[in-house]
């Protein structure tokens, strides 16, 4: 399947996780994906891992701070909320239920191209509170089919400077400069085409 063209604006650059919660029933694992290619991402990379209960800390701690302890707001929270769910300052309980939650399974990574990669898939994912999301974005990803604050669907970079720490943690391997400065206009105005059986795009 051919992709359009990308326009003038340069392409940005985010990460997106499925949750173990998502990936767990296929259903919801593949309208998740639908939707990223419905709403004209690119899928850069994708695959399928696993982390261990180590690798969920370092993550969450990168997140929160080196402590852990600092939270980031969410979309639309008010200062000292978290993005991620209730505030990991909040207690030591939510935190280990969180990163136990994320080693319980497989995950889905991916990093995904669009003019507006960070706001929109943001937008797409909804409000991080469930409830929020039924009742305020019932269309979006979360109040489709979160289940709870922590399991609720997906994940998703807050800024460019975000997107960059956490593809770097997920995609050790991807060169992030040297895709904006070589591959990125070869995106953006090339022919495109997706690869079901790989699961991204290619140039």
């Amino acid at each position: 399947m051919a992709a359009p063209r990308g326009g003038a604006r340069p392409l940005q650059l985010t990460l997106a996780l499925l949750k173990p919660d998502a990936v767990a029933h296929p259903l919801v694992r593949e309208a998740v994906h639908a939707a990223i290619l419905r709403h004209r991402f690119l899928i850069v990379r994708a695959k399928e891992l696993r982390c261990g209960p180590e690798q969920s800390r370092r993550f969450y701690r990168e997140h929160a701070g080196t402590c852990g302890a600092r939270g980031l707001p969410e979309r639309g929270a008010a200062p000292g909320r978290c993005r991620l769910g209730p505030c990991l300052s909040a207690g030591r309980f939510f935190y280990q239920r969180l990163v136990e939650f994320m080693a319980s399974g497989p995950m889905w990574a991916y990093i995904l191209a669009h003019e507006n990669a960070v706001p929109l898939w943001r937008s797409l994912m909804g409000p991080t509170k469930v409830f929020r999301a039924r009742h305020s974005d019932p269309d979006s990803i979360r109040g489709a089919y979160g289940l709870t604050d922590t399991r609720n669907t997906t994940h998703g970079s807050d800024s460019a400077a975000s997107a960059s720490r956490e593809i770097a943690f997920f995609f050790p391997e991807f060169d992030e400069r040297r895709w904006y400065e070589q591959d990125e206009p070869r995106w953006r105005h090339g022919q495109l085409l997706y690869s079901a059986e790989e699961r991204v795009h290619r140039v």
